[in-house]
């Protein structure tokens, strides 16, 4: 399905998950407004914008390129911040309030910027973790900022009801991104590492970009019109177990 009049913003394009939500809108027709702190790949039908969701100037020119664009009809919420690695007693300051700044004020900040630009029954797409449904040890930012990502989903989903607009979110497992692929290719043992995360999933195998691209376009279509304040696990069956593995995702 094409729809040429609908225009969809998406933070965190450049790569990962974020550059396959942006080129399956791009192949579906779509007016498609890409952001990340470096320029996404150009696409056509694209526009770009160099922006950091996390603060108010990046924020202003997604906006403004988004009024240029001639609205919008899906808001994704997918930029996302993973390097402040370390437990409650030892991550730092620093990193925990860049992880939190990114992670979870800025989808708040940058969908109450937009929300002028869109009209009744458009979606906003939050791109959580399984992390938000469950904690992994030693890596306590990334848990609370995708943990505060799931309920603030719901949160949005009640108090843009009345404006007409529907709040979902997306729970990846281990997608295989350019940073899973290299964190792998990085360790001690490459093939092991690979199993242990392929392990995780009831799948038994990494899921794939596209395939949590796909799960977000339906979330902001028409054919999810009846479906607010959901937290959609795409994670080949890791939620089913509820066990991690010590494996970061």
């Amino acid at each position: 399905m094409t729809d040429a009049s609908n225009g969809v913003v998406v933070t965190g394009a450049a790569r990962g998950i974020g550059r396959a939500i942006a080129e399956l809108y791009a192949e579906r027709g779509w007016r498609v407004l890409s952001a990340d702190l470096s320029l996404p790949p150009n696409l056509r039908g694209q526009r770009r914008v160099k922006a950091d969701v996390s603060t108010a100037a990046g924020r202003e020119r997604i906006v403004r390129a988004a009024r240029e664009m001639g609205g919008v009809q899906v808001l994704v919420n997918n930029a996302a911040f993973q390097g402040a690695h370390g437990s409650v007693l030892d991550v730092s300051e620093r990193g925990w309030a860049r992880t939190l700044n990114v992670n979870l004020t800025a989808p708040l900040l940058l969908t109450r910027a937009l929300v002028d630009l869109l009209p009744r029954s458009a979606a906003v797409v939050n791109v959580a973790s399984v992390q938000g449904l469950f904690a992994e040890q030693g890596n306590a930012a990334y848990n609370a900022s995708k943990g505060g990502l799931v309920n603030l989903t719901r949160a949005m989903a009640l108090d843009l009801a009345p404006h007409g607009l529907r709040v979902n979110a997306v729970a990846p497992g281990a997608i295989s991104t350019e940073a899973v692929l290299q964190s792998i290719m990085e360790s001690d043992d490459p093939e092991q590492t690979r199993r242990d995360y392929e392990d995780l999933h009831a799948l038994r195998r990494l899921g794939t970009p596209r395939e949590v691209a796909q799960v977000v376009y339906f979330l902001g279509s028409e054919d999810a019109a009846f479906m607010t304040g959901a937290i959609v696990p795409v994670d080949g069956g890791m939620t089913a177990s509820f066990m991690m593995a010590g494996r970061p995702v």
